[in-house]
């Protein structure tokens, strides 16, 4: 079974410039990876050093088939990648279903 889902991460707590690029990178090699590269877009925030990097479907929904089973897993795998890289980094899943409107 398919379903619809609004994707949107968001990692942020990154402190500069070097930190910010890198978790554009991972986000961005994250998205290709999960086949999203065409329904989701890796953008960066914030100013100084209160700085972020989000992967966002905007208004448009993904098409999962196995979501629930896919969701943990995905969640776990990109938040001990990210701290891995930036331990005080925070990260943040929304996902936003169609059945909700």
């Amino acid at each position: 079974m398919s379903v619809n889902v609004g994707v949107f991460v968001e990692i942020s707590g990154l402190r500069d410039d070097r930190e910010q690029v890198g978790m554009t990178a991972l986000l961005t090699e994250v998205v290709r990876a999960e086949g999203m590269e065409y329904e989701v877009f890796v953008s960066m925030w914030g100013e100084g050093s209160d700085l972020a990097v989000r992967a966002d479907s905007g208004e448009h929904k993904v098409i999962f088939s196995g979501f629930f089973r896919w969701q943990p897993a995905f969640e776990e795998r990109l938040t001990a990648r990210a701290t891995q890289l930036v331990p005080h980094a925070r990260v943040r899943f929304g996902w936003e279903y169609e059945d909700e409107f």
